[in-house]
């Protein structure tokens, strides 16, 4: 069951597995729309492996406090570094999706020596100008009130084709996952993911591995080699078959890719 810490006023919801194991914990950080429950499929995984792990609700979202905007990665990152602080990790891995990459790398480039591992999945080191237009049209149909339009259009970049029509009961929990957002948080979310971008990453101290779908049609595998080539140490590793939120769609290959990632670089 998700616990509940305040931090600045604000109250941050997060879920903690083997909180009593050795190594550095792994701390997921959810993207545009996603929520604790998206990692549920990698904190499993990261239990069995005998490895610590939290996931947390960013503010705006899932069951974190919903202040007004606007939001903004800095703020972003500010709230993971005083999550960090308070749970008292002193050194940890960080693991991103979609937007959440960027807020991610940029808390590995402030952070320097305490994050021992950057992992970010379907993540840009900036969106597409023609993207612009598309966020502007979340935020409209956010405002609104209009979240189930918005989810039937992000499931079909979310998720392959092949995925929707030979899993529909994933693609159903996956509509309602973005359908239950805040829609006045959603829309400050979407603004603020418009202008999100990496910061600094040739300033990367730690190994990296840049993961993304196969047939992601929003940070696609040459986004991974773009960012894989920022940064200082990298390798990619793209999951055959899936669409941007391939940690949902192909859950299995992406923590085989994750902890085998860790394994290795931990040796």
């Amino acid at each position: 069951m998700p616990q509940r810490i305040v931090l600045d006023n604000l109250g941050f919801a997060f879920e903690e597995r083997l909180p009593s194991a050795s190594g550095d914990p792994i701390v997921f950080v959810h993207g545009l729309g996603g929520s604790i429950y998206s990692w549920w499929a990698q904190l499993a995984a990261c239990e069995a492996d005998g490895r610590r792990a939290i996931a947390y609700d960013q503010r705006g979202a899932g069951l974190s406090s919903k202040p007004a905007g606007p939001y903004s990665g800095g703020v972003w990152v500010e709230d993971l570094e005083r999550l960090l602080d308070e749970l008292a990790l002193e050194r940890v891995a960080l693991v991103g999706q979609s937007v959440g990459c960027m807020v991610a790398e940029q808390a590995a480039v402030r952070l320097g020596e305490r994050v021992s591992a950057l992992v970010v999945i379907g993540g840009a080191l900036r969106w597409r100008p023609e993207s612009g237009p598309v966020f502007e049209e979340r935020v409209r149909l956010a405002r609104a009130g209009r979240m189930e339009e918005i989810a039937e259009t992000v499931a079909r970049t979310g998720l392959s084709e092949r995925c929707r029509v030979e899993n529909p009961a994933l693609h159903g929990l996956f509509c309602e996952l973005i359908a239950s957002n805040d829609p006045d948080s959603y829309a400050d979310w979407a603004a603020a993911t418009a202008v999100a971008e990496m910061t600094q990453p040739e300033r990367l101290a730690c190994p990296a591995l840049v993961a993304c779908g196969e047939l992601d049609p929003v940070a696609p595998p040459s986004f991974a080699e773009a960012i894989a080539a920022a940064f200082p140490n990298a390798r990619t590793a793209v999951i055959d078959g899936a669409a941007h939120w391939c940690h949902l769609e192909a859950p299995d290959a992406v923590n085989r890719a994750l902890l085998g990632f860790l394994g290795e670089i931990a040796t």
